[in-house]
């Protein structure tokens, strides 16, 4: 029998003679029976490590494997979409997938870019998306997410990056209205029937939020990526920017940290059941807060993505003319955070989030786990709000019973060094 540690299959091994030409062992739908030659006019090779896929034009798939004295291991692959494992296909997942946030930065910022009057937010201030004047007293909100599996299952991981892509419409005060797909398939490596639940996960979450799948575009792809064009609309005196923080306004939290440290305990089998489904409960809700705040004014928000709660708090800071101080032990957490945290399971964007803010944050003497919290690369994480002191209190009772984890965090002071600072 044929190890089957790197399939993400369920399948039967048996072995035939290399000399005597490839054979399909039982892949009667396809054409072949039993011991009949694989046609070479329906073949295609992809080679991946020591592994051979070799895919038919209808029906599964075969992996083959070189065994010693000529032989080849020969894994017949029932395709079984509830079997595959979704992180196991890909190197790095959600947000964390995201270009080093320095790098990008530094890369845009020598881009010339015309500034039309109706762009009332472009790329200047890094905010969440763009707004353009519509003439009508309304501004038209876009964005665009998209990322590789972060989670296993396909329904989950198209509601994810569904939720994801609307929160940045949320986080502009808006409301979504539109969606576009945009997906890169690995037809090679994947079945087709897989883009069933991975899009009625997506539509799922994007009918909840009041908006419409209305088109998209498809490639086939070397990994799988999944995400959204998502257009909204917000009244032009309600829209909300990252860059209209007040002195002595309270940061408001509406969601627990972590997404990043226990998705990859899980990719790595490190994670408890429990952990997993309380960082994809967090990750499946949509943003939607502005209808439960009362004739309260948001003065900035911004929603906590892949740079982390350090990186987007000290761009929103920073967008304002402003500082934050945040209190680590308000910081909410999901379930499991911390544990990861301490056993140091970390991916590359905590180190590249934590490389990005050091110029301008100073951690002081926290914990090394909470320090790490801070970085920690959220996929659909959280909005912070900036609001005024008087009306925090109001604010966070009033999203609790719908973001039991919201918490007020920290406060906005004079424009200081550094421009974050946790104690």
């Amino acid at each position: 029998m044929v190890g089957r540690a790197r399939c993400p299959w369920r399948g039967a091994s048996e072995t035939v003679d290399g000399n005597l030409g490839v054979f399909a062992i039982g892949v009667g739908e396809t054409g072949c029976g039993e011991g009949e030659p694989y046609p070479k006019k329906k073949r295609r090779h992809a080679k991946h490590s020591e592994f051979y896929y070799l895919r038919f034009q209808s029906g599964p798939a075969l992996i083959l494997c070189p065994l010693t004295q000529g032989r080849l291991g020969v894994i017949f692959v029932t395709m079984d979409t509830e079997t595959i494992r979704l992180t196991e296909t890909v190197s790095k997942g959600g947000c964390a997938a995201k270009l080093p946030a320095g790098q990008l930065r530094a890369f845009l910022s020598k881009l010339s870019l015309p500034q039309p009057k109706e762009l009332i937010v472009g790329t200047s201030t890094l905010d969440d998306a763009c707004l353009w004047e519509l003439g009508d007293g309304r501004l038209l909100v876009q964005t665009l997410d998209f990322f590789t599996p972060i989670v296993d299952d396909a329904k989950d991981f198209g509601a994810i990056a569904a939720a994801n892509a609307l929160s940045d419409v949320y986080a502009m005060g808006g409301e979504p209205k539109i969606a576009l797909t945009i997906m890169g398939f690995p037809a090679s490596k994947l079945p087709l029937s897989l883009i069933e639940p991975l899009m009625a996960g997506a539509v799922e979450k994007i009918t909840e939020s009041g908006a419409c799948l209305a088109g998209g575009h498809t490639i086939d792809d070397d990994t799988l990526k999944l995400g959204f064009s998502v257009t909204g609309f917000v009244d032009r005196h309600s829209a909300w920017k990252n860059s209209g923080a007040e002195e002595g306004d309270h940061l408001i939290l509406t969601k627990g940290l972590g997404t990043g440290t226990i998705t990859s305990a899980s990719k790595n089998k490190k994670a408890t059941p429990q952990w997993i489904e309380a960082a994809i409960t967090s990750m499946k809700q949509l943003n939607r807060v502005r209808h439960l705040l009362n004739g309260v004014s948001i003065h900035a928000a911004t929603d906590v993505t892949g740079f982390g709660l350090a990186g987007h708090s000290m761009q929103m800071a920073e967008a304002s003319g402003k500082s934050f101080v945040i209190h680590v032990s308000t910081l909410p957490h999901i379930t499991g955070a911390i544990e990861c945290l301490r056993e140091k399971i970390l991916n590359k964007a905590h180190h590249s989030n934590l490389d990005y803010v050091k110029a301008s944050v100073d951690f002081g003497d926290i914990a090394e786990e909470l320090r790490w919290l801070t970085v920690d690369p959220q996929t659909s994480g959280g909005l912070l709000l900036s609001v005024s002191a008087k009306e925090s209190a109001a604010v966070v009772k009033q999203l609790l019973p719908e973001f039991p984890l919201t918490r007020t965090i920290g406060e906005v002071i004079k424009k200081a060094e550094p421009t974050l600072r946790f104690d």
